[in-house]
């Protein structure tokens, strides 16, 4: 049972900052029990008052205005405390996903590949209901199922008989052994259906961004299939938990009813030797029934708090996550200075082979470097160093004269425009796409400026709705290759200080690819460059150029060096001339 009451342990940073009003709930909470207790006293006294001829109409009304009265303040009550009870729980579940959602924007890829996106979701949704029910429902089960029966039977001990009830209370301690028993499984079942929902909704993600692909290769049955199983599981733990708990119901109207046979027998024992009254039988019949609702509640709030518990562990995971990259306050990168990488190697997290290997190179300030390679020789891996998402050797990668690791981690990644292979994009219009990041005051001047240099003003006549127009969730309204240039766009907009474009040209033709490498090439001189590409003609341009296989530099130069020295440059660059480059060749 103490396990239970810790879970108010867990959210009491919340019921700290909140405690007026859960002030005032308890209080008003407290002084509605007080009215909900007089009418069957009243209706006792007044049955005993009817039975005896002691009561005439005048007294008859009375009796039943006061017992109106109470009923009225008691229902009055239960409107307030309500009110002020469950405005805190919503107000739990509002500010817990505040705090998840900057928890989830601060993160890095590392974050990401520990958490799928299913298991946050269902963190962020049904963890938080459940969070929220036991600062609601769950603080008012507790407070009907301890303090209310508490007065109820010191009340039915004290002025109508010690001795029945007594006698009456006899099953209820079957209530709390039946807890006892159960309460770990309740935990875990609850926390197994949690983890079933979870890799279901990991499923329905995958099959819906995914459902292009699953129809074009006709694989419908086979994910019906490996859903269903996934559902079945859900269900299987669901059930499993819902088994347990439906003992509490039934407990809870079984106890009472077994209470109220033994009341019955005790009290028409002592109405028959003139030791009770029949009013005071029928209060106590009365206060008797008004335990069922304890009782019941006693097992919603083992089943709330149970599920509070585990939910809260598994947010509380969630916050106390730490930045593989710490955060420190370090000074701000102030922008400018070569790019460096000294010796550099680099491994993902849980992964012993470097994907990266003795790099070394500088790119001066306002130059454009350019990288090719083979698929998987590290590309992406290279580029992605730059915004410090993982952590690294110290000493191992400079901006500036100083260490990466040296500067505030925000202010690095605030002066680099980057645009990634696999092109986000959100249910927006395209200017809101485009603007994403940037401040409001940028002017449609600027706007236009830079669709001019992602090649996108030829697409907006196209466009039902112009710049207005909606992409549609992931940008499904539109094509790959408009999809790369608003992102291009969107990178463009800041005028960073380091522009990353990776394998970002990829969907395009090479007209329009030819034209943006023209409008970088002139309106970003002097600021620094980097690009990946499949096709050579993407970066013949840049001033220094990097060949990669499995994580190494086989080769660097110009454009012209490259190709007048035998390698693997010269053979791709042959290669796609041939092929009168609209090949990708073997990147």
């Amino acid at each position: 049972m103490i396990k239970l009451f810790q879970t108010f342990g867990k959210i009491k940073w919340f019921i700290h900052y909140y405690r007026k009003k859960y002030a005032i709930a308890l209080s008003v909470l407290l002084i509605s029990y007080i009215f909900a207790l007089i009418p069957p006293r009243m209706i006792g006294d007044l049955t005993d008052r009817i039975n005896s001829g002691r009561i005439d109409l005048n007294g008859l009304l009375m009796q039943l205005g006061i017992l109106l009265a109470a009923l009225i303040f008691n229902y009055i009550g239960n409107y307030i405390w309500s009110y002020y009870l469950f405005m805190g729980s919503d107000q739990i579940a509002r500010n817990t996903r505040r705090r998840l959602m900057r928890k989830f924007l601060h993160q890095s890829p590392i974050f990401y590949e520990k958490n799928t996106t299913g298991s946050l979701m269902g963190k962020s949704t049904n963890d938080v209901t459940a969070l929220s029910d036991f600062a609601g429902f769950g603080f008012m089960s507790l407070i009907d199922a301890t303090l209310f029966p508490l007065v109820i039977l010191i009340i039915m001990a004290s002025t109508i008989s010690l001795k029945m009830t007594l006698l009456a209370v006899i099953p209820m301690p079957l209530l709390i052994v039946f807890t006892k028993r159960f309460e770990d499984k309740i935990t875990l079942y609850y926390k197994q259906s949690q983890e079933a929902f979870d890799s279901l909704n990991d499923k329905v993600l995958e099959n819906v961004s995914g459902v292009r692909v699953v129809r074009a290769y006709g694989q419908e049955d086979y994910e019906m299939a490996r859903f269903q199983d996934l559902a079945e599981n859900n269900y299987t733990k669901n059930i499993l938990f819902q088994t347990i708990i439906a003992y509490y119901p039934v407990l809870s109207r079984l106890i009472p009813g077994i209470s109220f046979i033994i009341a019955l027998l005790v009290g028409a024992r002592l109405i028959s030797l003139g030791e009770l009254s029949l009013g005071k039988f029928i209060s106590f019949t009365i206060y008797l029934d008004m335990l069922v609702w304890p009782m019941f509640a006693f097992g919603e709030f083992i089943t709330v708090s149970e599920q509070a518990s585990t939910a809260m562990d598994r947010i509380q995971e969630l916050f106390d996550y730490q930045e593989e990259v710490p955060i420190e306050d370090h000074p701000a990168y102030p922008g400018g200075g070569d790019i460096t990488f000294d010796d550099f190697s680099f491994s993902y997290p849980n992964s012993t082979e470097p994907v990266l290997k003795d790099i070394s190179f500088r790119l001066p300030h306002g130059k454009t470097l350019g990288i090719v390679g083979k698929i998987g020789s590290g590309k992406t891996s290279l580029v992605r160093q730059l915004m410090h998402l993982y952590p690294i050797e110290p000493a191992s990668l400079y901006l500036g004269d100083k260490p990466i690791e040296d500067y505030q981690v925000q202010t690095i990644r605030e002066a680099i425009g980057y645009v990634p292979q696999q092109h986000v994009l959100f249910s927006k219009t395209i200017e809101q796409n485009i603007r994403l990041g940037s401040h409001e005051a940028i002017t449609s001047e600027r706007l236009q400026e830079v669709l001019r240099q992602a090649d996108f003003i030829k697409d907006l006549a196209q466009l039902p709705h112009g710049l207005e127009t909606m992409t549609g969730e992931k940008g499904i309204a539109l094509s790959g290759g408009q999809k790369q240039r608003i992102s291009i766009a969107r990178a463009l907009l800041g005028d960073p200080e380091i522009l990353i474009l990776d394998d970002s040209l990829s969907a395009v033709d090479a007209t329009t690819e030819a034209n943006i490498l023209a409008s970088i090439q002139q309106y970003r001189r002097g600021k620094t460059n980097l690009i990946t590409a499949h096709r050579l003609s993407a970066i013949a341009h840049a001033d220094l150029i990097l060949v990669l296989e499995e994580g190494r530099i086989i080769q660097r130069g110009t454009h012209q060096e490259l190709f007048e020295s035998p390698g693997w440059y010269r053979d791709q660059f042959l290669h796609q001339q041939l092929e009168g480059g609209d090949s990708y060749g073997d990147l």
